[in-house]
């Protein structure tokens, strides 16, 4: 089976380096229904030339949503009338798309100015002033918001939060983990899970559902016990500041980093980065660009780094992406099954059900390489580089417009609370594995 990847557009060295607003005027968005293994065949092509910005994931005889630009619409129906690719033209032009997300957005911090707050007023505030410390999973927060959170659980329960910060970016900004346990600090004498979010900058609902997790292991602990009786969290909403903040600022549609030494165009994909047989591409203007050399990001760095600290103990790890409905283990860069792969699909079966119980969206289990496209991630470096025998890459749900990674404000909790119910399973799991001793 030949495998798609979600990708993004092509940019020019002037584009990518703007500071202005980018605009996608006249980018259409289709879903396409792939049937054979020629039209897989193409598609992948044009993914590996840059040429298409994949929305979601897709396999054989199923959809995948993609944008084209301009310049490239008249090649591209030539392409679906060769293949005789099945095609729905989903938009007629992406910036509508983008403008309604940023009026929601608009909407949302004009109501919250309008509203009573949540919590009682701070002595030196004016009326009419945003509460800052009143949450909801209403909009996507800003990376401010993101960590003044996390730096508000620590502060209000000092026996159950740290905030650690793992890493720094090329733009100076903080990575930071948030580590849960009911010893107040991680002792690796329970087992951990290790969760990561936003390694790619545009899949926001990846964000929103780790701080989701972080809401209900820490503001919900009573009711959440089982998760943390014999079990520790790890948690990196995002794991990529500087793509957030730039997708948030300036190009909503950015999925790499922002390391700025590259040739011809900026950044890096983050994932691609692992030093676990690791693939290079020379093109370095593609989405999927995995660095000059392995493990050179700082965000990958970080990611490694944590890994590392916390390897005796950490005995799941979840890596979260947008947007899919899949549950991945790997291997992705080879069709080579992993020797506890029943084990691994039994268990992502499981939180598969848990979705579907509470009327999510049924989710796909598989080998990422059997499922997708040959390529290596994160999940496959813990796993073979240290051992860690849980490993998944969870793409979350796409909403209900099927958009992609545009998702309507309302669809931002409910998609966070189906991946809870995933994140129970696989807690209550890892709780019941054995720490080795120390020698």
């Amino acid at each position: 089976m030949k495998l798609l990847a979600v990708v993004v557009f092509l940019f020019t060295v002037g584009t990518v380096c703007r500071a202005e607003q980018q605009k996608f005027e006249n980018y259409k968005l289709y879903s396409l229904y792939v049937e054979d293994d020629e039209q897989a065949e193409e598609l992948h092509n044009w993914y590996a030339d840059g040429k298409l910005d994949f929305w979601s994931y897709g396999t054989l005889n199923d959809s995948v949503t993609v944008m084209v630009q301009p310049d490239l619409q008249e090649y591209f129906e030539a392409m679906l009338d060769d293949v005789q690719l099945e095609s729905e033209l989903v938009e007629e032009n992406v910036q509508s798309l983008l403008e309604h997300e940023q009026e929601k957005r608009n909407l949302h911090i004009l109501s919250k100015r309008r509203r009573p707050q949540k919590v009682p007023q701070k002595p030196n505030s004016t009326e009419g002033e945003v509460d800052e410390d009143a949450i909801d999973f209403e909009h996507f927060w800003t990376l401010d918001e993101i960590y003044r959170y996390m730096d508000r659980m620590e502060r209000q329960y000092p026996n159950l939060v740290r905030v650690l910060k793992i890493g720094q970016t090329y733009e100076n900004r903080s990575i930071l983990a948030l580590t849960v346990s009911r010893d107040g600090r991680i002792n690796q004498t329970r087992p951990v899970v290790l969760v990561d979010a936003g390694v790619h900058a545009r899949e926001w609902a990846s964000h929103m559902s780790a701080l989701y997790l972080i809401n209900q292991l820490v503001e919900s602990a009573d009711k959440n016990e089982d998760l943390l009786y014999n079990t520790d969290w790890i948690i990196v909403p995002v794991a990529n500041p500087d793509g957030y903040v730039y997708s948030y600022e300036t190009n909503r549609l950015w999925r790499k980093n922002r390391f700025a030494g590259n040739v011809m165009c900026v950044g890096t994909d983050v994932n691609r980065n692992f030093p676990f047989r690791w693939d290079y591409t020379s093109h370095s203007c593609t989405d999927g660009y995995a660095g000059r050399t392995p493990g050179s990001e700082k965000e990958t760095q970080a990611l490694m780094l944590l890994m590392s600290q916390f390897s005796r103990s950490i005995k799941m790890y979840l890596s979260l992406h947008s947007c899919g409905e899949y549950i991945l283990y790997p291997y992705g860069f080879t069709f080579q099954f992993v020797p506890n792969e029943a084990e691994l699909h039994a268990l992502g079966t499981e939180a598969a059900e848990a979705v579907k119980n509470v009327g999510g969206p049924e989710y796909i289990v598989g080998q990422a390489s059997g499922l997708l496209y040959l390529a290596t991630g994160s999940d496959d470096f813990i796993y073979g580089a240290y051992g860690v025998q849980y490993a998944y890459t969870l793409e979350l749900s796409c909403g209900n417009r099927g958009y992609g990674f545009i998702i309507e404000p309302d669809q931002i909790e409910p998609i966070a609370a189906e991946t809870f119910e995933m994140m129970k399973v696989f807690g209550v799991h890892a709780g019941s594995l054995k720490i080795s001793k120390r020698p």
